[in-house]
C-alpha cells in the first residue's frame, strides 16, 4: 500500500518531531502474520528528515512505524495543562500549526464543573489566543448568562487547537490526529459535565454520525481511560444560531438540561 505525499510528510514530521523530543526507541512490528514486536533503537541527532524517509520507504505498510503508541505514551506523561500545552506547542505534527498564528489552548476555569468543547479557532480566537472570542463567543456568552453561567465558572477549548485555513471545518484526519490530545485534556481537568458544541466536537466525543440536529439535546456517558465517566450533550454551535436564529429554541432547551443537571450534581 502506498502512501500519499500527504499522509508521509505528516509521518515524517511526527517521528522527527519525536526524535526532537528525545524518544529513543519505536515499535516496529516484524511482519503482518507475526504478533512479536521489537524495538528499534533511535538516537537523537542520528537521524536527519532524509533518514527518516528512506528508513520508512523501506516499511511496506504504515502500521509498522507505530508512531501513534510513542505520541500517546508522552501525552500520557502530561500530568499538569501547563504540561499539556507545552507538549502541544512542540508538537509539529499538524499541518495546521504552520498556517495558524498561534496555539488556542483554553480559557475559563479550569476547576469548574462544566467543560465546553467547540470545533476549532476561528479568524479573531486566532489573533487573541482564546476560544470562542469571536461573534460565536459573544452569543456564547449570552447563552452562558442565560443559565448563569459565564467565563470564570466554565472551562473551554477546542476539539483542534489551531485554526484551519479560511475557518473551514476540521478534516476527519486533523480530528483524529488531535483527538488524543483533547482526551488528556478532558481527563487533567476532570469536569463532572461536558458540552459538546457543534458537529465537529460532537462527532469527535461522542463518535456520532449523521447532524448535529439528530443527536442534540441527549445525555449519554463517556468513559475516559482514567476510568472516569462523564455525562455529555452535544448542542448547537453558536455560529449555526447565528445563521438560523430560528433554531435558538432548541439550543435554549439544551441550556435548560445542563442547568437542571447541574442543580442535580451539586444537590
Amino acid at each position: 500500500m502506498e502512501k500519499n505525499n500527504s499522509e508521509l510528510y505528516q509521518l515524517i514530521s511526527k517521528l522527527d518531531w519525536q526524535i526532537n523530543m528525545g524518544v529513543e526507541a519505536m515499535v516496529e512490528e516484524k511482519n503482518n502474520n507475526s504478533p512479536d514486536i521489537e524495538k528499534v533503537k533511535i538516537n537523537k541527532g542520528e537521524l536527519s528528515k532524509l533518514d527518516i524517509y528512506q528508513k520508512m520507504n523501506t516499511l511496506p505498510l504504515q502500521e509498522e512505524l507505530d508512531l501513534s503508541k510513542i505520541l500517546q505514551q508522552g501525552i500520557d506523561k502530561c500530568l499538569t495543562l501547563e504540561k499539556l500545552k507545552n507538549y502541544m506547542l512542540d508538537f509539529d505534527g499538524c499541518d495546521l500549526k504552520k498556517t495558524a498564528t498561534q496555539l488556542v489552548f483554553s480559557d475559563g476555569n479550569p476547576k469548574s464543573n462544566i467543560m465546553i468543547i467547540g470545533e476549532a479557532p476561528g479568524a479573531e480566537e486566532d489573533r487573541q489566543g482564546k476560544p470562542f472570542c469571536g461573534a460565536s463567543g459573544k452569543l456564547l456568552d449570552k447563552m452562558l448568562a442565560s443559565i448563569n453561567l459565564d467565563r470564570k465558572t466554565v472551562y473551554i477549548t477546542n476539539v483542534i487547537p489551531w485554526r484551519p485555513p479560511g475557518n473551514r471545518t476540521p478534516n476527519e484526519n486533523e480530528i483524529s490526529l488531535m483527538k488524543p490530545f483533547l482526551m488528556r485534556h478532558i481527563e487533567l481537568v476532570a469536569p463532572k459535565i461536558l458540552l459538546a458544541v457543534g458537529g465537529s466536537a460532537s462527532k469527535a466525543i461522542l463518535d456520532i454520525e449523521g447532524g448535529i440536529l439528530r443527536h442534540r439535546g441527549i445525555w449519554k456517558d463517556i468513559r475516559l481511560s482514567n476510568s472516569l465517566t462523564i455525562p455529555t450533550m452535544a448542542t448547537l454551535h453558536p455560529a449555526y444560531l447565528l445563521r438560523a436564529p430560528n433554531q435558538k429554541k432548541l439550543a435554549w432547551e439544551d441550556l435548560k438540561s445542563i442547568r437542571t443537571k447541574l442543580q442535580h450534581l451539586n444537590d
